[in-house]
């Protein structure tokens, strides 16, 4: 219940979909933008722990990705609006004044929507201390303060052990036992005045909070603070609705595009497994899950640990009646066939093994994730007897990445026996080696970066190596050959398994794709259903009669789809290219 002797506080997690994608889902202007949701475990662990050390902390949230998901979900029946109403809609909902209002800023797409937000929130209470955190302000704390006057504090890091004391302070101005909220002493939290006091000595970089050892401390997250309704029935993850846990945090490894170990430090710490324990059985048996996310950014590092946790789950039956997923998947330096084997047994619908490229160059000298591309290889077909789903991720576009390192791990892919492959370009994140590098390249200028098309599509500079453009295309064509006319599981014989990746990982979302349509008649067929192969290829003939989207596929890629081009009519067949984009400049599939 909120009071006047309370500090009460205000959680806010923003959408991690760009500002100018939001605008243009609320304006009805593109209604194939999917907004995504996640759990903000961040949020809900630091408001546990600190309501656990003072109990006049008072915490509600705003969860706007859910909003925004829920929005689009229901598309058909909302009216176009502007994202200034859309936010002021859902901070109308809070009946109450808070003394603190929290945002996560944990990607920097959310960073021009959060600066909008922050504006809307001094506009409706003048004297709430807007306060944010995450990966994006960790490395930009400075210009945060200069890209926005509604901003009172940044913080840097990890953020429990510093936001508990600016809470108790906070508290302590607001009761009248302190007369001013001075922060110069808080590692890891930044006003204004302290920005300025370290330009005046020449000190650009921050220093970081103190981290958290004990992990347990912060006992069952905050689930109570969020709409567990939605997110047992939805999630972008998974057909069914899911929930996210972390059991660890930091990483002993420095790859290049990954900030891991800079916000988190190299050393693991982790939450005792009764407490994991304690959390899962909470979510199921108290709040309904089936599904868990584990957002683990190193699973299972600790494997001593980590076999004793799965040999107590599985002895009290804790996984009955649950599934888990691993969105940053699995380590290839830190894995062996009996932990692979290990985690299977808790009833993975799929894992992921990372390897993000296949020239071993690449992997030693400039991802420096150091993958032994052998071993993974092995890994990936001993997970292959487990009866799971096995997908990797695959990156492109590192600083001083060839186009050669890049066709050695385009025939890479052709040897590792995957159900999935996520292909991305490389997103040059705050805080790592490769945003450093093309730093240095001058490709980037970090006070001067629209961080609103700073995502895993599309890079905006070209480098010696390859432009912009044809990055872009290399990487859409890559997740092409390899997921569709490449596909492992066509190849092997697996139809059945391939039609349903074909529905679940595209047409569910995208009933447009004009390949995954053309692909699932394909497997159809080599399993006998002629009358769903042909209904599969007559919905890809309508999509490219009226699907501008659709229709670019096609004359894309249309030389690969011989049956339909059989069934196209014959003004479709004129423009459709005699190879794609890639495979003109010199790549070979």
């Amino acid at each position: 219940m909120i009071e006047h002797d309370n500090m009460n506080i205000l959680f806010i997690s923003p959408s991690t979909m760009p500002l100018y994608e939001q605008e243009q889902l609320l304006g009805h202007t593109n209604k194939n933008l999917t907004p995504k949701f996640e759990t903000p475990t961040g949020l809900i662990e630091l408001a546990s722990y600190t309501r656990n050390k003072f109990d006049f902390a008072k915490f509600e949230m705003l969860d706007l990705a859910k909003e925004l998901f829920l929005y689009k979900r229901n598309y058909a029946d909302t009216e176009p609006t502007s994202t200034d109403d859309f936010f002021n809609k859902h901070l109308g909902t809070i009946d109450y004044v808070p003394d603190i209002v929290g945002i996560s800023v944990l990607f920097s797409s959310s960073y021009m929507s959060t600066l909008k937000l922050s504006s809307l929130i001094k506009t409706k209470w003048p004297n709430t201390k807007v306060v944010i955190g995450g990966g994006h302000p960790t490395f930009f704390h400075a210009k945060t303060f200069e890209d926005s006057p509604d901003i009172d504090y940044v913080f840097i890091g990890e953020a429990e052990l510093a936001f508990g004391t600016f809470v108790e302070r906070a508290y302590d101005v607001k009761t009248g036992n302190l007369d001013g909220l001075c922060v110069d002493d808080i590692a890891g939290l930044y006003d204004r005045a302290k920005v300025e006091a370290d330009s005046q000595k020449g000190i650009t970089s921050a220093v970081f909070g103190e981290t958290l050892v004990d992990l347990d401390e912060i006992g069952l997250p905050a689930y109570d603070l969020m709409d567990l309704e939605t997110y047992r029935n939805f999630s972008n993850a998974s057909a069914k609705g899911a929930i996210g846990v972390m059991m660890e945090r930091g990483c002993p490894f420095s790859c290049t595009y990954c900030a891991s170990m800079v916000i988190h430090g190299g050393r693991i710490r982790t939450k005792s497994n009764d407490r994991i324990i304690a959390d899962l059985r909470y979510l199921r048996d108290d709040c309904g899950f089936e599904t868990i996310i584990l957002w683990d950014d190193l699973l299972a590092a600790r494997k001593t640990k980590f076999t004793a946790l799965v040999k107590q789950i599985l002895e009290e039956k804790v996984n009955e009646g649950l599934s888990f997923t691993m969105p940053s998947g699995l380590s290839v330096r830190v894995m062996d066939n009996d932990l692979i084997e290990t985690i299977c047994s808790l009833g993975f619908d799929y894992i992921r093994i990372m390897i993000e490229s296949g020239s071993e160059d690449a992997q030693e000298n400039i991802v420096k994730k150091k993958v032994n591309l052998d071993k993974a290889r092995s890994l990936i077909a001993h997970a292959r007897t487990q009866d799971v789903k096995v997908e990797t991720n695959i990156l492109f576009g590192f600083p001083g990445e060839t186009r050669a390192h890049m066709q050695e791990t385009i025939d890479y892919i052709k040897t590792i026996d995957v159900d999935w492959i996520q292909v991305f370009s490389l997103l040059p994140l705050p805080g790592t080696e490769a945003f450093h590098g093309f730093v240095k390249m001058g490709k980037l200028d970090p006070q001067n970066i629209d961080w609103d098309r700073c995502g895993y599509a599309a890079r905006e500079f070209d480098t010696e190596e390859i432009s912009a453009q044809e990055l872009t295309e290399l990487v859409y064509d890559v997740n092409i050959f390899t997921n569709f006319f490449g596909n492992r599981n066509m190849l092997n014989g697996r139809y059945q398994r391939a039609a349903d990746y074909f529905s679940s990982m595209v047409l569910r979302n995208y009933d447009f794709h004009v390949p995954a349509l053309y692909m699932r008649s394909m497997a159809y067929a080599k399993l006998g259903n002629q009358e769903m192969a042909q209904k599969d290829l007559n919905q890809a003939v309508d999509q490219i009669k009226t699907s501008d989207i659709a229709r670019s596929l096609w004359e894309r890629y249309g030389s690969k789809m011989p049956e339909l081009m059989e069934k196209v009519p014959e003004e479709f067949k004129a423009n459709v290219a005699e190879a794609p984009p890639s495979v003109n400049t010199g790549f070979v599939f």
